[in-house]
């Protein structure tokens, strides 16, 4: 059986709270809160109901998303609803909904966000392309689209649109 999925933007309402397993593996627990504003008859904002949620992750994903995201950001996510039961100190048991996070970032409605690549495999294919092509950087490679707009080059010098492109 397939857990129900929940795919859309969200607020976080806490810090990422992370923690670790016995084996070393990193867990965080995140506070969301999904709201649906609308605009009334009049054009003004209005706020409706909200859905309150725990969301986990683990791994690295959970070091990434403690090292990324904070209280008060707007979020995109996704991920698979669940059920979590557990039992208080006084016996108890209980229930409430969780949410397995398989995807979340940043919303860039309201932000600007730079990305910096963990771990994977691709790391080393920059690396070895820019090895092969010379450059230590991409700011020291020619941009082979710097050229001139056609029809604004001095009397007598070729036109570089005349040439093959680039790539």
């Amino acid at each position: 059986m397939s857990l129900p999925t929940l795919n859309g933007t969200a607020r976080l309402i806490d810090n990422p709270e992370i923690r670790f397993t016995a084996a070393g593996t990193a867990v965080v627990k995140v506070r969301l809160a999904f709201n649906s504003r609308r605009k009334d008859d009049n054009g003004q904002w209005v706020d409706g109901d909200s859905f309150f949620i725990d969301g986990k992750l683990f791994g690295q994903h959970a070091q990434n998303l403690a090292d990324s995201l904070e209280k008060g950001m707007e979020v995109v996510v996704s991920g698979r609803l669940k059920t979590e039961k557990w039992e208080t100190r006084e016996g108890e048991k209980r229930s409430g909904p969780s949410l397995l996070v398989d995807s979340i970032g940043p919303s860039l409605r309201y932000a600007t966000a730079t990305v910096t690549k963990v771990g994977g495999s691709g790391n080393g294919r920059e690396a070895a392309y820019q090895a092969a092509r010379g450059a230590s950087s991409r700011e020291g490679r020619q941009d082979p689209w710097a050229q001139g707009v056609p029809g604004t080059e001095p009397a007598g010098q070729a036109n570089a649109w005349d040439s093959e492109p680039p790539f």
